[in-house]
């Protein structure tokens, strides 16, 4: 198998995991995980989101949250952003890094930002001038990359004049972000090698859901294929209000079991992820939580 030497995990818990939550957590809570996981090695982490969009409103005290944080040198720590003034909220409390969002769905993308996906696309270039100015950091991120529950198999010449956009709006990266867990080992590897012959000089990132036990199995395709940039949720709590059956994020203590069964690196201690892990279990009170590793450790305490 071709595979990296080194991964690096993205912790969304916070973001992702918490956007569907069954509570809104407080501002102390969201430092102290995000904290915890920087001590147990992560070097990535998706503070929350910057939307003012109206489904988002358990992310509305992001900008907190970043100016609480003890930020610690070398670390990334991101926010999700739609739209320009998005960019300039994140500007303003310190966040580092911005990730563009737009689906490639129609209908999921009106869902989660009010507009079609061509009309999201013409805004790019404002948020790429604001994070320029900001010296912020640029990812774009293209939901249901791979199919849709609406229009299903999503055209791949579709997916390539979105990432077009976001190039020329100055990002660096971008991110596979199959929101719907449709995504199969066979799509994810040859749209991700289709996509790298296609932008040789853009970073990939792969954003996964377990919806349909597809999420361990598309990320060993996704390193295949030369992804070394993975986002995980602690205890895969997660979702999508916008999806009917979604189901939560691959579970960070799965994937870093998994890289580290496999001699991949990624700096990270899993006995302390499992640690927070178990604490964000209690936190939901088991709520909307999939992760084999959690459940295992569970049942062994019995």
């Amino acid at each position: 198998m071709n595979l990296p030497k080194r991964v690096t995990l993205c912790e969304v818990v916070t973001r992702d995991g918490f956007q569907t939550a069954p509570e809104i957590y407080p501002v102390e809570e969201k430092v102290r995980i995000i904290e915890e996981v920087v001590d147990a090695g992560c070097q990535s982490v998706e503070v929350g989101a910057f939307s003012t969009y109206e489904t988002m409103y358990k992310m509305k005290d992001t900008d907190q949250v970043f100016e609480k944080l003890h930020k610690k040198e070398g670390v990334e720590y991101r926010g999700l952003v739609y739209f320009p003034d998005d960019v300039r909220r994140a500007a303003a409390c310190g966040c580092q890094k911005i990730k563009l969002n737009v689906s490639a769905s129609m209908e999921h993308n009106k869902a989660g930002a009010g507009c079609s996906p061509l009309e999201a696309m013409k805004t790019f270039a404002e948020s790429g001038r604001v994070a320029r100015d900001n010296h912020m950091g640029f990812a774009g991120s293209i939901s249901l990359p791979f199919a849709s529950q609406w229009e299903g198999i999503i055209p791949f010449d579709f997916i390539k004049e979105i990432v077009k956009v976001f190039q020329d709006a100055g990002a660096t990266q971008v991110s596979l972000s199959d929101s719907a867990g449709l995504g199969t080992p066979k799509m994810v590897y040859e749209r991700t090698m289709a996509l790298r012959d296609a932008f040789p000089d853009m970073e990939w990132m792969l954003h996964m859901h377990n919806t349909r036990g597809m999420g361990l199995a598309n990320v060993v395709a996704a390193m295949e294929a030369g992804i070394t940039r993975i986002d995980t949720s602690l205890a895969g709590l997660g979702g999508c209000p916008y999806i009917k059956g979604a189901t939560g994020n691959i579970s960070t203590e799965d994937v870093l079991f998994m890289l580290d069964s496999m001699g991949i690196e990624t700096g990270m201690d899993f006995e302390k992820i499992m640690d927070a892990g178990a604490k964000i279990v209690k936190l939901v009170k088991g709520e909307g939580i999939d992760s084999y590793q959690q459940r295992i450790r569970t049942l062994s305490a019995k």
